[in-house]
């Protein structure tokens, strides 16, 4: 007895409702699947490395004069990675400095506000530029406008005062006559005046600061009745609404609590029972001056300087130029000393970083020495090298 087997057509068997399945391709999904699903992990876990190693770890703006903001700051990058892709602030990028965590200078190619960096196997970059794009100006009021995705910090012009600001900021101190302010990630919006005296705003300050630096002199065990006077007219004026006469007097105070503590020293120099009290106060006077100048050098951070090309190079001699151009300016004579003792050659951001000048200011020193035939003005690695040159007449008898 035999059996047959019939092969049912395909067409057929669907008919009927019958369904063939190859156990062969569920073995093989069954098996790929956990893969798949840890390729995604993988995927996810890098793209989360990267974000956060490209994510600033300090960010600092520095606003000028003119409304340039000179930006800074410090990224992890991988070292594995042959380049880098930063986004930068603002569409215009000027002077870009980009090194390493030794100081070595990186190449980059920008492309609007995208500068990709060959990162030579470094895990930290730093960034300097100076950009235009961040500040809009409306009449006497001038805004600065980020986004950011960590905590940063601004440092305003001189003799500014903030007439609005979008968002609560983490601290704010005043040095120098400048605002430094530390402001939490997210989109800021802090418009500011220049010149305002007299408002609400700037009596505040004029009074706290009077009143720190009373305290100040009071924990030497100094007394200070004049200036507690003075300053208890400063809150009487400013509790009337007279904002101006708040800020005199409050500045009155401080004036005179600075008398009061030299006086004091005077009086007592030549006590033997206050010499150390005087050494202790002293001391403390000199702390809160380092304090303070350490704050003001981190929160000036200085502007990154490529080394100078090794060549072959003699300078003239500024006594020379100063007498074949007797009629320059004090503040170009300045420039040409600075410049003489740094061998000649300096870049244009080392002038910024040492006058304290908004970079079109110094632009336009820098092209009126050019006109007068005494700098000549060389572009290397995105940044101007201003040297000294020899001038018609030098070296005549």
């Amino acid at each position: 007895m035999y059996q047959e087997v019939e092969v049912i057509p395909a067409q057929e068997a669907l008919q009927e409702r019958m369904l063939f399945v190859r156990f062969n391709y569920i073995l093989t999904t069954m098996v790929r699947a956990p893969i798949v699903a840890v390729c995604f992990f993988l995927l996810a876990l890098s793209s989360f490395v990267q974000y956060a190693l490209s994510s600033p770890k300090v960010l600092d703006f520095t606003i000028y004069a003119d409304g340039t903001t000179h930006v800074f700051y410090q990224i992890d990058v991988d070292p594995q990675s042959p380049d880098f892709t930063l986004n930068l602030y603002g569409n215009s990028v000027d002077n870009l400095v980009i090194q390493d965590e030794n100081g070595t200078l990186l190449s980059s190619k920008v492309d609007n506000n995208v500068a990709v960096v060959e990162t030579l196997g470094a895990s930290t970059i730093k960034v300097d530029y100076d950009t235009s794009d961040l500040v809009s100006k409306s009449g006497k009021t001038w805004t600065f406008r980020v986004n950011s995705a960590v905590d940063y910090s601004i440092l305003l012009p001189r003799n500014t005062v903030i007439v609005g600001m979008s968002t609560t900021p983490l601290n704010m101190q005043i040095a120098d006559d400048q605002s430094f302010i530390s402001l939490p990630s997210g989109s800021a919006d802090i418009s500011y005046v220049f010149g305002v005296l007299g408002t609400s705003q700037t009596a505040t300050l004029a009074i706290q600061k009077a009143h720190d630096f009373i305290g100040t002199v009071n924990s030497q065990g100094i007394k200070t009745p004049k200036a507690s006077a003075k300053l208890e007219e400063a809150n009487s004026a400013f509790n009337n609404g007279k904002y101006s006469d708040a800020e005199a007097l409050a500045n009155a105070a401080k004036n005179l609590a600075v008398q009061e503590q030299q006086e004091t020293f005077s009086a007592s120099k030549n006590s033997p029972d206050n010499i150390i009290s005087i050494s202790v106060a002293g001391g403390v006077v000199a702390a809160s001056a380092t304090a303070f100048l350490v704050i003001r050098k981190v929160r000036a951070r200085p502007v990154a300087v490529a080394e100078l090309p090794k060549i072959s190079y003699v300078p003239p001699d500024k006594e020379t130029i100063f007498k074949l151009k007797p009629e320059l300016r004090q503040d170009d004579k300045d420039i040409v000393v600075f410049i003489s003792e740094k061998g000649g050659r300096v870049y244009e951001s080392e002038l910024r970083k040492k006058f304290l000048l908004p970079r079109t200011t110094t632009w336009r020193a820098v092209k009126r020495l050019e006109r007068e035939g005494i700098v000549e003005i060389e572009k290397i690695d995105q940044q101007n090298l201003i040297k000294l040159r020899k001038i018609e007449g030098e070296g005549e008898e």
